[in-house]
């Protein structure tokens, strides 16, 4: 069903009026409702919520108001008193208004609730509520001693004494007989597995009836067609951001290459050289302490010849071609 814009705006305002508004509530009891076609969970407000019940009984005037032209048969989660199969019972600790939700695995007795939001369902409108924590029993108050004046006057003289005095004694409780717990049979488990059963179908029934309908087949098909889409196309990117990467990577990394290897080269050059000559330099050592040594100490015990011992040595030269001038012309 399209939705004019004041409808939304409405459903906005509500939502914006009661989420997460935090009461007290009772958890009564679970009732079918026909105009839904499902049980509900019927919570009373807590006698202190004055307040809120006067807020959602106007709103649950309002919104009928309001959707008397679009919806006429719309349910409001919001009742004073009994509605339908329920028959309410009056009680001091409870107000008559209720609250119609569904309320997952929750035990019967008194909770603190808070309001997440309303759905506005085709032909229901329910509040959705949180339990946030059982409310622990109060404990009963401890007897207090009273004081009481006594005056009493003898004569002309008064005399005032004050006296302490128990405002309750206990008495004693009777004895009572433990009750006997009846053996757990199979008809027992029978029974558990039955209400499991109906319960599934229940749940199973309601999400049928009220969550598989055309609008949301066609918002989920919309939502996964996108969410396909959006896959391919991130792929696609991703692929041509590698792609791109993988280039100028392989770019970068044969320019640095290109200009590294001279270097490299000289590097590995220098330090040949300085090996080459370390080399060198522990060879002409070795030379110089063991060969040469060896070899001078054999010169000193050999006899010189004469001709070595000789002041003056012949010298020889060697005739020279004669010089000839070239002819003029």
């Amino acid at each position: 069903r399209f939705m004019p814009p004041e409808e939304l705006a409405m459903q906005s305002l509500t939502k914006q009026l009661f989420k997460s508004r935090l009461f007290r509530g009772i958890y009564l009891e679970r009732c079918f409702v026909e105009q839904v076609g499902g049980y509900r969970d019927v919570v009373a407000l807590q006698y202190t919520e004055r307040d809120l019940e006067k807020q959602l009984l106007g709103s649950a005037v309002k919104l009928q108001m309001f959707y008397q032209r679009f919806v006429p048969n719309m349910w409001i989660g919001i009742t004073k008193g009994s509605m339908g199969s329920y028959k309410h019972t009056p009680n001091a600790a409870q107000l008559d208004t209720c609250v119609w939700t569904e309320l997952s695995d929750l035990a019967f007795g008194e909770y603190w609730f808070s309001i997440k939001t309303l759905r506005f369902r085709a032909h229901e409108i329910q509040l959705k509520l949180k339990m946030i924590r059982p409310v622990e029993p109060e404990a009963m108050p401890t007897p207090r001693r009273s004081l009481s004046i006594r005056r009493s006057s003898t004569g002309s003289n008064r005399m005032a004494a004050i006296t302490a005095g128990d405002n309750a004694q206990s008495a004693a409780d009777p004895v009572t007989e433990k009750e006997q717990v009846p053996p757990i049979g199979l008809a027992d488990f029978v029974n558990v597995l039955q209400q499991w059963r109906q319960s599934v179908v229940t749940t199973i029934y309601e999400f049928m009836a009220h969550d598989v309908n055309k609008r949301n087949i066609m918002g989920t098909i919309r939502f996964l067609g996108l969410l396909i889409f959006s896959i391919l196309s991130g792929a696609v990117v991703a692929l041509r951001f590698m792609g791109v990467f993988a280039v100028r990577f392989l770019f970068e990394i044969s320019r640095f290459t290109h200009t590294a290897t001279p270097i490299v080269f000289k590097l590995i050059e220098f330090i040949n050289k300085i090996i080459g000559a370390f080399f060198i330099l522990l060879t002409m050592i070795w030379k110089d302490l063991v060969v040469n040594r060896g070899a001078s100490a054999a010169n000193t015990q050999q006899p010189m010849p004469l001709e070595a011992n000789n002041r003056f040595k012949s010298l020889t030269y060697a005739p020279s071609e004669p010089h000839r001038r070239s002819p003029r012309n």
